[in-house]
């Protein structure tokens, strides 16, 4: 769907810890966007710019927008006001390499999803909390991100998709307890959950799992593109040979989560939305079938899916 902003792009100065491939996603720590570089020390990478489009009460309810590869937070904008009449803050980061955030020539899953991470702290969207830190390698004490009271919700689409399956597995994977002492507590039901993740939308995508199809890479095109174009080759070389805990810890989500697939048109193996869906804990499937892009080609059916789910 091709229509005029409605949003004015914001921008957000975040910072984390360097990653490696087999690196831990979480980052170790976030500069707020009016602290200087060195308050975060000198393992950090230098300050990432990213943009990003926001609706919404700023004390409601954070509903985060992940855009799919070659796409950016335009992509969602059409659809920020619906999603934030709901009852949200809605915000919509352009990813690294995409729209106007900066393009620092490094990606990768892990990456976008620390990103992802130091962008929800400089937001607020969660804290760092140093009493649940946990040393890296070199025995320094990292602040693992904890979410704000209510939790939040991510809706992800194809890209966007694998990183609000892994931003989620590492936010929820590492909540901190409420006490030390342990306590009996009833098992969550569908429409609750105790971790920060509160929801989880997947578009027409799941987290790769290895055995799946391999991606040739492709020939730059000789004409401009809107995002950096070595992106394109270095995520598929990733979705082609993935981290197999990927896909293992996706399964153990215990939020409510929503699969929209998009049919039979769609590029993507339907057979393993299927197959996610029925094996995490609360997975709920619908179909839409306008292929892959989803959102943009059928954008009253997709809102009409997600509220649903949303409300629930």
């Amino acid at each position: 769907m091709t229509t005029a902003a409605q949003h004015p792009v914001r921008h957000v100065d975040i910072q984390h810890a360097p990653l490696r491939h087999d690196d831990a996603v979480a980052p170790t720590a976030t500069r707020p966007t009016n602290a200087a570089p060195d308050t975060v020390g000198p393992a950090a990478t230098a300050p990432l710019r990213l943009a990003y489009r926001e609706a919404g009460d700023p004390a409601a309810p954070v509903l985060l927008l992940l855009h799919a590869l070659g796409e950016s937070s335009l992509s969602w904008d059409p659809l920020l006001d619906d999603l934030a009449a709901l009852g949200y803050r809605v915000l919509a980061p352009d990813a690294r390499g995409h729209g106007d955030s900066d393009r620092p020539g490094q990606y990768s899953y892990e990456l976008m999803t620390a990103d992802t991470l130091a962008f929800c702290a400089a937001l607020g969207v969660t804290a760092q909390d140093d009493a649940a830190g946990a040393a890296d390698a070199g025995g320094t004490v990292a602040a693992r991100p904890v979410a704000a009271p209510d939790g939040f919700a991510i809706v992800g689409h194809s890209m966007g998709a694998v990183t609000a399956a892994l931003v989620t597995t590492a936010l929820n994977a590492t909540a901190p307890a409420a006490s030390d002492e342990p306590t009996p507590t009833p098992t969550p039901t569908p429409t609750q959950s105790t971790a920060p993740v509160t929801r989880l939308v997947l578009e027409d995508a799941a987290p790769p799992r290895p055995g799946g199809p391999r991606f040739e890479p492709f020939d730059e095109p000789d004409h401009p593109v809107p995002f950096d174009w070595p992106l394109v080759n270095a995520l598929r070389a990733q979705r082609g040979d993935p981290d197999p805990a990927w896909w293992d810890d996706a399964l153990g989500i215990e939020a409510p989560v929503l699969v929209v697939a998009g049919g039979p048109t769609s590029n993507v193996d339907q057979a393993d939305l299927a197959e996610f869906t029925s094996r995490v804990a609360h997975g709920r499937l619908v179909e839409i079938r306008v292929g892959h892009m989803v959102h943009d080609e059928a954008p009253d059916e997709f809102l009409a899916a997600v509220t649903d789910f949303l409300r629930r």
